[in-house]
């Protein structure tokens, strides 16, 4: 899961001799507030639309200094996301040996972990929330396995109200009766549950929400 496999080829990049009105039509267009600039394939930075505001709109990108913000192409998921986040850009750019590879942005990496990651794929979710030291993902996959279904997809978070461990997991089937039954059994928790239905329209719920922020 690397930047390359992930980086968005549609989004465009500006050039030297782009104006700073044509730069902030395509901003607008697009629905970004940063693009690279790039002279021919060279990467030379990032153009940023508040560096871009208060300048005459016939300057050239030329004339102005791109910001030193980008990663290689081998940059893995967990890391280009928490860059991605860390520097608070719509577009992150690409770039190898100087040169510039594509960019990516959050629609990109969304339509990654849906495809990658069988979040998208039919099922149902569940949430248990157990104590730090009793998490054993291999045992939460042994009892799943035992209600003769399988965990597709698999993360964990902290709850921020008990200190506990959120494991939330998706499943190989909408059928979950048995499956919460059996982790009830077991002393664990459910925390929450979604069958595929109501998962889909709260994920494409929180998808649009996602997307008008960042169009504001």
């Amino acid at each position: 899961m690397y930047a390359q496999r992930i980086m968005n080829s549609d989004l465009p990049s500006v050039r030297p001799e782009d104006s700073v009105g044509r730069v902030l039509n395509l901003m607008d267009e697009y629905k970004v507030r940063h693009l690279p600039l790039v002279n021919g394939s060279e990467f030379s930075g990032l153009i940023y639309e508040d560096d871009l505001m208060e300048v005459d709109e016939q300057t050239p990108m030329a004339a102005l200094e791109a910001r030193p913000v980008w990663i290689g192409p081998d940059c893995h998921l967990y890391d280009l996301v928490g860059k991605w986040v860390e520097a608070e850009v719509d577009a992150l750019p690409v770039a190898s040996e100087g040169q510039y590879l594509g960019s990516v942005d959050a629609p990109s990496i969304l339509k990654f972990l849906a495809e990658q990651t069988h979040w998208a794929t039919n099922g149902a979710v569940i949430v248990l929330e157990v104590p730090e030291h009793d998490v054993s993902i291999s045992e939460i996959a042994r009892l799943v396995e035992s209600s003769d279904t399988k965990v597709i997809a698999c993360t964990t978070s902290q709850s921020p109200e008990s200190g506990h461990v959120q494991v939330t997991i998706k499943v190989q089937t909408e059928d979950v009766e048995p499956v919460v039954a059996t982790f009830q059994r077991f002393g664990y928790v459910v925390h929450s549950l979604m069958r595929a239905p109501k998962l889909e329209e709260e994920l494409r719920d929180r998808y649009d929400a996602f997307m008008r922020y960042l169009k504001q």
